[in-house]
């Protein structure tokens, strides 16, 4: 039998790729765990004076069982290296991209829109297209998010950067600490709080909760001498601590000292509590692969 014009007949072909899998528990399936860990060393070969312009991927793909570069199975992070009057590109299979100034000021271009940026600030870009990074006399070091991982997963090219799910925002240190100000007191008094924090959202189609649809963004702080009340969550999290003097964490009863910069993997459904033991206010940016979690009703928080 052949078929439709133009078509070719693909009946033995595709009645040959057919396999057939039968465990007697499709549930239970066996994956290398997420670590619990912090990139001390690429934070200091990030932020070394004489380290070329360039990316430093935070890749551990192969340690969790991926084939393609990832830091957590949706997310990729990375440090941007700019030496002063450089500029860094970069095309990313993303569908976002997410940014911190750690130190620095420069300016960010992305298919028609070209914005400045500058230490402490925040910005989101969208996926697909050209990413360039124009550093000033001192240079920059920033680190990005992205969802290349999530991408690789289903197989799919990024969007044109007008078509993508997040925009190009930027969320300056001065406006995020006003707005954590502003909420502190209703947050303070609420028995159910997680934590002080501030998401930092977009309206692209019509959502007010989240900057990207798979990815969460939120500036989180904590008093001097305070706990911050043990809980898990399905989703992995990846903190940047900002002000983190004598600050850390407790991941299943393992003590993670938190170090200034260095990026740190929080593992799924783990119960961790962060501790301030220092003098002043800690302040970090945590990024969640939440959204895909909440969309499916499958966040799993809880206390204790």
């Amino acid at each position: 039998m052949e078929g439709p014009a133009g078509t070719t007949d693909t009946n033995a072909d595709v009645t040959e790729r057919a396999r057939y899998y039968s465990p007697a528990n499709i549930f239970n399936v066996e994956r290398p765990a997420i670590p619990q860990m912090a990139f001390v060393a690429d934070r200091d070969r990030a932020m070394a004076p004489d380290t070329p312009t360039g990316w430093i991927t935070l890749n551990i793909g192969k340690q969790i069982g991926l084939d393609e570069p990832a830091t957590t199975p949706l997310m990729l992070a990375r440090y941007a290296r700019i030496t002063p009057g450089e500029t860094l590109t970069g095309e990313f299979r993303a569908s976002g991209e997410f940014y911190f100034v750690i130190s620095g000021d420069g300016r960010a271009t992305k298919g028609h829109e070209s914005f400045a940026w500058e230490t402490g600030d925040v910005f989101s870009l969208p996926g697909g297209g050209e990413t360039r990074l124009d550093g000033r006399t001192d240079g920059a070091v920033l680190l990005q998010v992205t969802n290349e991982p999530e991408l690789a997963f289903h197989g799919l090219e990024p969007p044109v950067p007008a078509e993508a799910p997040a925009n190009a925002v930027r969320y300056p240190m001065a406006n995020i600490l006003t707005e954590m100000d502003r909420v502190r007191d209703e947050q303070d008094s609420d028995p159910d709080r997680s934590g002080r924090a501030l998401h930092l959202t977009s309206e692209r189609g019509g959502r007010a909760d989240a900057a990207h649809p798979s990815i969460k963004l939120a500036m989180n702080s904590l008093d001097p001498h305070s706990v911050q009340r043990s809980h898990r969550h399905n989703s992995v999290a990846l903190t940047l601590p900002i002000e983190a003097e004598n600050v850390y964490s407790v991941i299943e009863g393992n003590r993670l000292d938190w170090h200034q910069y260095a990026l740190m993997i929080t593992p799924p459904a783990e119960l961790h509590s962060h501790h301030n033991e220092g003098d002043t206010p800690m302040l970090s940016l945590v990024i969640q692969d939440g959204g895909l979690y909440f969309r499916c009703r499958t966040i799993g928080f809880s206390f204790d």
